[in-house]
């Protein structure tokens, strides 16, 4: 991995155990608003991106809808997508690219959520947001060229974790989706110095960062609360088709995999990718990691086979 990349998730991390957490999140923020550009490769062509507000009673979210060449005629099927960087980094912006290739390769219109992070607001902020734009995205997909009745929700890491609950909520709740995006998703939050969590990518999420998550996002919350640990929810029937991306050098993939289990027990139609030489993030590394863009334009390829087959 390139040695640019490496540097800045070690003074990152060097900085949340022994700086103050806002000089510790403005660095971290700062920087990858500065490098976003450097990280990714260029961003294919697509018809149109553009500014949505989602009304919230704690203010409007912003979001940004992309539209690709291929998305056919309105309304289509569409994905709620949720960025990944642990509750606390990560926004629309900083996830313009790897958004802007998702639609593209998968030909489906994306909605990307600024939801709100911590420290600023800790949990349930980041959920909240992420099931008020489901509820409002069900009600208002026309507008967004979106068919209501085949929705997907979508997300890496931390937006995996939001995007694993929001299936369960949508079922309690009587919100059809027809698919869920889970990319090297973080599943739980009760164990974070498990043996399975040790990898050679250890600086991008090792016991350090997911230490952080516990400290400025869940804060005084339990973290086997099934919104912060999804892989401890109970029922999981019924839940939509699942496409679930793992990568070998990445701290989460067990817990990646047993959730795809869990799913495949309970009857849910699961496809599973597996990329053994890439690290957690992949999908915004596309410039700076061997192999990263071919394995993120396979796995929005492979999503959006299964979302125009619905």
């Amino acid at each position: 991995m390139d040695k640019r990349f490496t540097d800045f998730f070690t003074n990152a991390i060097d900085r949340f155990t022994s700086d103050t957490p806002a000089h510790a999140v403005a660095f971290a923020r700062n920087a990858i608003a500065g490098g976003k550009e450097n990280w990714q490769k260029p961003a294919p062509a697509i018809a149109d991106a553009r500014g949505v507000r989602i009304p919230s009673p704690n203010g409007s979210i912003a979001a940004r809808l992309y539209t690709p060449l291929g998305a056919g005629v309105a309304p289509g099927p569409g994905l709620l997508y949720f960025h990944g960087g642990g509750f606390i980094v990560g926004d629309v912006s900083s996830y313009d690219s790897a958004c802007r290739r998702l639609a593209a390769h998968s030909r489906l219109r994306v909605l990307s959520v600024d939801y709100r992070l911590a420290p600023e607001h800790a949990f349930p902020a980041a959920h909240d947001d992420a099931e008020q734009a489901l509820r409002w995205v069900s009600d208002h997909a026309g507008a967004l060229g979106m068919d209501a009745n085949r929705l997907a929700v979508g997300g890496d890491s931390a937006g995996g974790t939001l995007s694993a609950w929001l299936t369960h909520y949508a079922r309690q709740n009587g919100i059809a989706l027809c698919g869920q995006l889970l990319i090297f998703p973080l599943l739980q939050l009760v164990e974070t110095k498990s043996k399975q969590r040790k990898s050679p990518d250890a600086h991008l999420l090792g016991n350090q960062a997911l230490s952080a998550i516990r400290k400025l996002y869940v804060a005084d919350a339990d973290p086997a609360d099934p919104r912060l640990s999804p892989l401890f929810c109970d029922d999981f029937s019924g839940l939509p088709p699942a496409l679930v991306i793992t990568a070998g050098l990445d701290p989460l993939k067990a817990e990646g995999q047993a959730y795809a289990d869990k799913l495949s027990a309970a009857g849910v139609l699961v496809q599973r990718l597996h990329y053994k030489t890439m690290p957690h993030g992949f999908i915004s590394l596309t410039g700076l990691v061997p192999g990263a863009l071919s394995a993120s334009e396979e796995c929005f390829e492979n999503f959006g086979g299964m979302m125009q087959s619905r």
